[in-house]
């Protein structure tokens, strides 16, 4: 009750007398465990990663790596087994002098897949926030060059980075440095990058740190790749129900006409992301309008024209 009424006072002594508990109980197991999990708890509540550090990380990583601050989105949606592996990530972090002494370690290694929209930044940042951990966002542009051998240098000079100072390190679109070496049209310089990809992953023995690949394409990894990864986390596209509480949620004190309902049955294989900005622009267009509520239907017309523009310039790109 203290934790949940946020006394965190309240809360700290109780734990402790738990713990006092357990080893009065001749329980040490689990009272080390407790302990490990309230110092854990107590450092999460610590004050956010400074600017001025972010700005110094920054600089450290020659511009190959983006710190963002305050990385979390005041509302996240997943799917439920997607939220249940982040969560997992997050127990065994949190729990890893205890796993160390049974000689394991906790997983930090991961592939983030699915189609774009679904959750797999937001993902990256959620255990950012949970875990007190800066984020850092690897700048492809900056990664990859045309001189030879300087993309895996620059890749290597990341990856050590991560292995030495505690944060997340997310590699989005990661395909574009793990494709298949079997390419017919490389020259010599993809085979080159994956070998230091998969090296660089091989030695990656992180006490604090946790890195993600991220790609909507996994389909076009290495086959190597994929033995070095602890875990790979799907990031699919909403079901109906799914839908329908986000909807729910993004529309929670406004008065809305129609029926939610039809709304999610309606917005079939749409992303998590195309969701909230239909109903953010829905929103804008009521508010600028001066209007009461805001027409469940409007939200399914501005999903679908936004799709229509999303392929009328894919169109166009693929004519190119």
């Amino acid at each position: 009750m203290a934790h949940a009424g946020h006394d965190d006072v309240g809360f700290q002594r109780t734990a402790e007398a738990i713990i006092k508990s357990l080893a009065e109980q001749n329980r040490p197991g689990e009272a080390r465990y407790l302990r490990e999990a309230l110092e854990s708890s107590n450092g999460a509540t610590s004050k956010a990663v400074s600017t001025h550090t972010l700005v110094s990380l920054t600089k450290q990583s020659q511009g190959l790596v983006t710190f963002i601050s305050e990385p979390r989105s005041p509302e996240l949606f997943f799917k439920l087994e997607t939220k249940a592996a982040l969560d997992r990530i997050c127990v065994e972090y949190r729990a890893a002098a205890h796993l160390r002494e049974h000689g394991l370690r906790p997983k930090a290694r991961f592939l983030f897949w699915g189609p774009p929209g679904c959750g797999k930044t937001a993902g990256a940042a959620s255990l950012a926030s949970n875990l007190n951990l800066p984020l850092g966002i690897v700048r492809l542009g900056a990664l990859i060059t045309s001189f030879v051998g300087e993309t895996g240098s620059n890749l290597q000079k990341v990856l050590r980075m991560g292995d030495e100072i505690a944060m997340v390190l997310l590699i989005d679109e990661a395909d574009a440095i793990a494709k298949a070496r079997d390419d017919a049209n490389d020259v010599g310089e993809l085979r080159r990058v994956v070998n230091a990809l998969l090296q660089g992953l091989d030695y990656f023995a992180p006490k604090r740190s946790l890195i993600i690949l991220a790609s909507n394409h996994s389909h076009l990894f290495d086959p190597a790749i994929w033995r070095r990864f602890d875990d790979v986390i799907p990031f699919p596209l909403p079901s109906q129900r799914e839908r329908l509480a986000q909807l729910k949620q993004l529309t929670s004190g406004l008065h809305v006409n129609g029926s939610l309902d039809v709304t999610a049955r309606q917005l079939n294989s749409v992303s998590f992301a195309e969701i909230e900005r239909a109903v953010n622009e829905v929103v804008k267009t009521q508010i600028l309008l001066r209007e009461k509520v805001i027409h469940a239907k409007a939200i399914v017309i501005e999903a679908q024209q936004w799709r229509a523009k999303r392929e009328a310039a894919l169109g166009v790109r693929r004519r190119r």
